[in-house]
């Protein structure tokens, strides 16, 4: 092989295996039209959904949104709730407040893959279990500032539209620490927590994996 082509290639891959990763390289937020996500609380909402791949894309990716007519929230006084996974952490509500947005369809077609609970801004946002930081940051505009933290038996959780955060990706956190601070960034118009439970990169209704079923006000 020429000298010249070789050292190209050479130097490509050096560079490559330097780059630094991307919220994608744990979750990849991609757009899937038969099963959206994350439904807003003001406005036409948008929907989302990550999907787990084991790639290293360039940094700071700028994710496609899909945009459905969706009406504003209202609150939820019950829902029915599924068996709990034998292997779950316990989970504890990350904030207290009343829930604004509950876990599943909505009237109009649209769904939310978690549960939306009301905040004073400011308010201490707590992990709900044990685990590692996966992502920390603001890409994802709609969801504002993020935390992602991957826990034991293939679990995630997501707390979005922070105020500010106080976690690192990388950290590991203990259940009860304080990872940010509530707020209202990204898509919503009043201080709220986005929460979700996923199981690998399905979502689960919070309210099954929570340790009691209503946060203390």
């Amino acid at each position: 092989m020429d000298q010249k082509i070789f050292a190209a290639l050479a130097l490509s891959v050096a560079v490559a295996g330097c780059m630094p990763d991307s919220p994608r390289t744990a979750l990849d937020w991609g757009v899937n039209t038969t099963r959206p996500q994350h439904v807003a609380s003001k406005g036409p909402a948008k929907t989302y959904v990550y999907e787990e791949k084991a790639v290293r894309p360039t940094p700071r990716p700028s994710p496609n949104y899909v945009t459905r007519n969706v009406t504003p929230y209202s609150p939820v006084t019950s829902q029915a709730l599924a068996p709990v996974s034998g292997n779950a952490p316990a989970f504890a509500w990350p904030v207290s407040g009343r829930v604004i947005a509950d876990f599943g369809s909505t009237p109009t077609g649209g769904r939310n893959d978690g549960i939306n609970i009301a905040a004073a801004e400011g308010t201490p946002i707590r992990a709900a279990a044990s685990g590692s930081v996966t992502y920390a940051g603001d890409e994802l505009k709609n969801y504002g500032n993020l935390v992602l933290i991957k826990h034991s038996g293939g679990f995630t959780t997501a707390y979005a539209h922070a105020d500010r955060l106080v976690v690192s990706r990388g950290d590991f956190v203990a259940k009860g620490q304080v990872i940010g601070y509530a707020g209202q960034t990204g898509d919503v118009s009043t201080p709220q927590l986005h929460f979700e439970i996923r199981s690998g990169t399905s979502p689960v209704n919070p309210r099954s994996y929570l340790i009691s079923t209503t946060a203390l006000n």
